[in-house]
């Protein structure tokens, strides 16, 4: 058997019962294999999770760090981390699945250098500062996701509304914005915090220049 058919399985396992659900016993008795031939792919299931995690974002990097697309840089990031986003969100867990792993597959590294040539292009320093700033938007997509598909699992939710009033009656603030964390536009949400992020470096606000100390003479 292939590692690519055991990837496939543990992918249905996933969204059948959730990263919980992924245990190397279930995935053999779905293969139909036994434990051994499985550990002899993968020795644990962090090895494993590793490779669904690139699996779960397979494509999403083709033609997007392509300079022949003509819009501009940062626009074709915003859709790359908006195919990335939706791809985490089409399986159960996806969030989580990939927060879990440091995988150096092929699609992970594909979407790592399609992001960061994309922050290049729109006017990072160097290929150091549009990897930071490629961290850092990478943990806000997982992040967004996690909390979409953990959301997604209380329906409970919507009924809180008047207790969430009642508790922030002395929270003007909060209460005037009710409505944005009981009838969340989450596509609207996660592009202005993307946008934010990849606002050009020239209209960032400077840092703040560090202040040095001499002894005194």
């Amino acid at each position: 058997m292939e590692r690519r058919e055991i990837v496939e399985g543990a992918v249905a396992l996933l969204d059948q019962h959730g990263e919980s659900g992924v245990t190397m016993r279930a995935l053999a008795g779905r293969l139909q294999i036994s434990a051994p031939s499985l550990y002899w792919h993968y020795p644990s299931k962090r090895d494993l999770l590793e490779d669904v995690a690139d699996a779960l974002v397979a494509d999403v990097a083709l033609g997007r760090g392509d300079p022949a697309v003509r819009i501009d840089p940062a626009q074709r990031l915003l859709v790359l981390l908006g195919d990335f986003r939706r791809a985490l969100l089409g399986h159960r867990d996806g969030g989580r699945v990939f927060a879990g792993t440091f995988t150096l597959g092929p699609h992970v590294l594909d979407l790592s250098e399609a992001g960061t040539s994309l922050l290049v292009e729109a006017g990072a320093a160097c290929a150091g500062e549009a990897l930071d700033t490629w961290f850092n938007l990478v943990r806000f997509v997982v992040g967004s996701v996690i909390e979409e598909q953990g959301a997604a699992g209380q329906p409970e939710l919507a009924g809180r509304r008047a207790v969430f009033r009642e508790a922030n009656a002395h929270r003007p603030t909060i209460l005037a914005a009710t409505e944005r964390v009981f009838a969340p536009d989450e596509d609207r949400r996660f592009e202005d915090g993307v946008r934010r992020l990849i606002q050009p470096p020239e209209v960032r606000r400077p840092a703040r220049p560090r202040t040095t100390f001499s002894p005194s003479t």
